[in-house]
């Protein structure tokens, strides 16, 4: 039996899917999809229209343009993402519980999301790999959050998964309160691609997943690896994208 056969037992074992939602915590049936309760997934931003072609993130129904404003002042190493929601206040609660308060079952939910959102706008890519983190940081936690997502995403899609398609060679630190430009220089050379992944990489195209994305510089560093290992190309697809925020250097 597959090791992530035996952990997905294991989390059902000790946390039962669909018996408290995985937003507030209330009691639901079995039947509610991804484990959220009605009240819950009628406040999420599920994005399913007007999208940014190149990210991913919700543009509104009344955004004139096919691209969000970060999107029009940077370019992305990645040729296409999409995304499942916009990083509102209930979105980040979940994020955070996820990451950072132990809650690592609800991966298989998030990955869940994944595959139906692929589902409904499909890429045509030929292997999924997780944004990694950092051992020490893993170690920390307790688990790798973007691999149980991507370990789901395979198993549902059937498009085979590389976990350590890509490693983090170097802590950095939390990017929260970094503008543009000092993210994009924390994440210079943070990621590689080992001598035993390239052959899983060259000439594939890459299903790229991560938690969320922001301004694009976490994602843009380890496309850029995936890419410098020899990928044709790499897509993107994120559980969660920030808002679509004029920065100050756009004119009207």
């Amino acid at each position: 039996m597959k090791i992530s056969k035996i952990l997905d037992g294991v989390l059902e074992a000790v946390f039962p899917s669909n018996i408290y939602c995985i937003s507030c915590g209330c009691l639901i049936d079995r039947d509610r999809h991804y484990s959220i309760c009605d009240k819950c997934m009628g406040k999420i931003h599920w994005i399913t229209g007007n999208s940014c072609r190149r990210c991913g993130k919700d543009l509104g129904e009344h955004f004139r343009g096919s691209t969000c404003y970060n999107c029009m002042i940077r370019e992305h190493k990645f040729v296409r993402g999409i995304s499942c929601m916009t990083y509102g206040l209930v979105e980040r609660q979940m994020i955070l519980d996820y990451k950072y308060n132990g809650k690592g079952y609800m991966g298989v939910k998030f990955g869940d999301i994944l595959a139906d959102k692929l589902g409904s706008d499909p890429l045509e890519v030929d292997v999924i790999v997780p944004v990694p983190i950092h051992k020490s940081r893993e170690r920390k936690r307790g688990y790798n959050q973007t691999a149980i997502m991507a370990r789901r995403l395979s198993q549902l899609t059937h498009i085979p998964v590389r976990v350590n398609g890509c490693t983090r060679v170097r802590q950095t630190t939390l990017l929260r309160s970094m503008n543009p430009l000092e993210r994009e220089a924390a994440m210079e050379g943070a990621f590689a691609v080992s001598q035993n992944e390239k052959k899983h990489i060259l000439g594939k195209k890459i299903l790229l997943v991560d938690d969320i994305i922001t301004t694009g510089a976490t994602v843009d560093s380890c496309a850029g690896a995936l890419l410098d290992a020899g990928a044709d190309c790499v897509y993107l697809l994120t559980l969660a994208s920030g808002g679509n925020r004029k920065p100050a250097d756009i004119d009207n």
